[in-house]
């Protein structure tokens, strides 16, 4: 089997990389997403993937041989988008932006195969809608460690779950990694997956894949 590197920090990623039932090696990618604009692309779908492409080449110049995988998540809402946080203020200000509101969460990932040259790009929207919450409430979620390093400031697995009316689409993709769309995408690179994910998915979480 391909020698496969996620290219990622993100826990939840790594976790949900291991349902897949295949080895892999985590090597963090030290892109810096701060210099990929927003506004330097027509769409959100662009922009996410800009980012994740970034991230899988930086790794996939140290692991030339490798099949590379590579995400990125963004919130999105009357034409800008939401990352991470920058602080507790930040944080709350875009939870109340959201609150009482539809919103599209886009994720793109990227897999860079380095025996045959092939580059593979997919991105997922799924659309989220949020109750109108408190300012209590989301006093409260900021208080915990969740928003920080979230798109949107918000988790889906977590506190923020009681925030959320609706969900249009991938669950798995509001939480970061799409793992039916990474599953097709490894199958395409020949890399043959045994697990029945969308059952086992949901059997772990409740979460339609």
């Amino acid at each position: 089997m391909k020698k496969i590197v996620l290219a990622s920090s993100s826990f939840r990623r790594q976790e949900l990389m291991k349902w897949l039932g295949i080895p892999f090696e985590i090597h963090v990618s030290n892109f810096l997403e701060e210099q990929i604009k927003f506004e330097d692309f027509n769409n959100p779908e662009e922009y996410v993937s800009a980012i994740a492409m970034g991230k899988a080449l930086v790794v996939a110049d140290q692991f030339p041989e490798a099949l590379i995988i590579a995400s990125d998540t963004t919130v999105y809402l009357d034409e800008k988008i939401y990352g991470k946080p920058k602080d507790l203020y930040d944080a709350r200000a875009m939870l109340k932006t959201l609150r009482g509101k539809q919103h599209t969460v886009f994720t793109a990932v990227v897999m860079i195969d380095g025996e045959t040259g092939e580059k593979k790009t997919e991105v997922v929207k799924s659309l989220v809608t949020f109750f109108p919450f408190s300012d209590e409430m989301i006093n409260q979620y900021i208080e915990t460690s969740e928003p920080y390093d979230k798109a949107g400031g918000y988790a889906l697995q977590g506190f923020a779950k009681r925030f959320i009316q609706e969900v249009q689409g991938s669950e798995l993709n509001v939480v970061g990694f799409p793992l039916v769309t990474v599953r097709n995408m490894l199958e395409e690179l020949g890399v043959p997956i045994e697990v029945d994910i969308e059952r086992s998915a949901f059997e772990k979480t409740g979460m339609r894949t």
